[in-house]
């Protein structure tokens, strides 16, 4: 088969893009915005197993931080190390997991129900990931070693059993997002302050849920607003809401929970809006930041659908194809603008 010239550039586009578009996955600090080991609606029972790549050039340790769900200010639980997992004892994590010491550079490591075990049963979250070098977490001033980088993928499942008894799972898989994916409420003129979702359908077939986690620096409340349009853009609601430091919120079947629209009110093809309208601080250099993330379930079977949050914007030529994208202070691409973005987060000191 033979390809004419046009045809070779937009193949040669699409495989350069795809690969562009992988490497902003990979950050010292990724974020799987939800995480779970709890029952859910129509008798769902929520598991979530992570892997984790050193996708740098020497060994690694990570460190893996949980936010509780429910709007909590999680300030004081971030900073209290008995709350986070390492894989060194002597670094005085609370919960300890080996494979998270010593990873080989192009290697994976994958954590199964990583909720339940460290955190227990019925619980619901956000997992902060970092990667840092090996054995030099208490070598840095202040603790929290040597950042170095990683890849985190994800899939949440219900477990059930099939009619012989045999374990049944429907799952979804979730990206660890990387902490410069965040939405700006500084870069409104970038069209960076908010994301878009499309695709939200809950009728009798379909529910949905939308879900927020605030990595901002650990001082900082965000007001978002959520708007929901119908598939000809009517607005079906409107809503500002305030979310607490580190918080993570989840909002199940959210056309009644969260919109109070009348059980007869369906959307089908529907879209969300989430934005950072504004935010307060007492922080004396603030970084707000927030991420978010929908799930589209079925009913019957309680199959997921992650749908991603997504930026308005594309990203320009010279950032996907000789990443020229804005440098931010931790060496990553930042969404394709001028102005850097600052990581929000660091791993707590003991």
């Amino acid at each position: 088969m033979r390809l004419d010239r046009a045809v070779l550039v937009v193949v040669l586009s699409v495989v350069t893009a795809a690969g562009a578009a992988a490497m902003f996955r990979t950050s010292d600090l990724v974020v799987v915005p939800v995480a779970a080991a709890t029952v859910g609606l129509q008798n769902s029972n929520w598991r979530t197993d992570v892997e984790i790549m050193n996708v740098d050039t020497e060994p690694i340790d990570v460190i893996i931080i949980f936010l509780p769900t429910g709007n909590i200010n999680n300030f004081t639980w971030y900073k209290n190390l008995e709350n986070a997992m390492g894989g060194r004892t002597d670094d005085g994590f609370g919960h300890i997991d080996e494979k998270l010491k010593d990873i080989p550079a192009g290697r994976a490591v994958l954590l199964e129900d990583i909720v339940r075990t460290p955190w227990g049963e019925g619980e619901k979250g956000a997992l902060l990931v970092f990667g840092i070098k090996a054995a030099s977490y208490k070598t840095t001033t202040p603790a929290g070693g040597i950042p170095r980088k990683i890849q985190v993928n994800s899939r949440s499942y219900s477990v059930s059993t099939n009619a012989d008894n045999q374990p049944l799972t429907f799952g979804q898989s979730i990206p660890g997002l990387p902490w410069y994916y965040y939405i700006d409420p500084g870069k409104k003129s970038k069209n960076l302050d908010h994301v878009v979702f499309s695709g939200i359908q809950e009728d009798a077939n379909y529910r949905c849920a939308f879900g927020l986690v605030n990595i901002s620096d650990p001082l900082t409340w965000l007001n978002v607003q959520i708007v929901l349009k119908g598939p000809d853009g009517t607005v079906l609601g409107d809503v500002t809401d305030q979310l607490n430091p580190l918080a993570h919120t989840q909002w199940d079947k959210f056309l009644y929970n969260f919109f109070n629209l009348t059980a007869d009110k369906t959307v089908k093809g529907g879209t969300l809006t989430i934005s950072v309208s504004g935010y307060y601080s007492a922080a004396q250099n603030p970084t707000p930041a927030l991420l978010a993330y929908v799930s589209r379930i079925d009913n019957l079977t309680n199959d997921p659908v992650y749908l991603e949050q997504r930026f308005e914007p594309e990203l320009p030529w010279d950032c996907v194809f000789n990443g020229n994208c804005g440098s931010s202070s931790g060496g990553e691409q930042g969404q394709g603008v001028s102005t850097p973005f600052r990581r929000p987060l660091d791993p707590p000191p003991p």
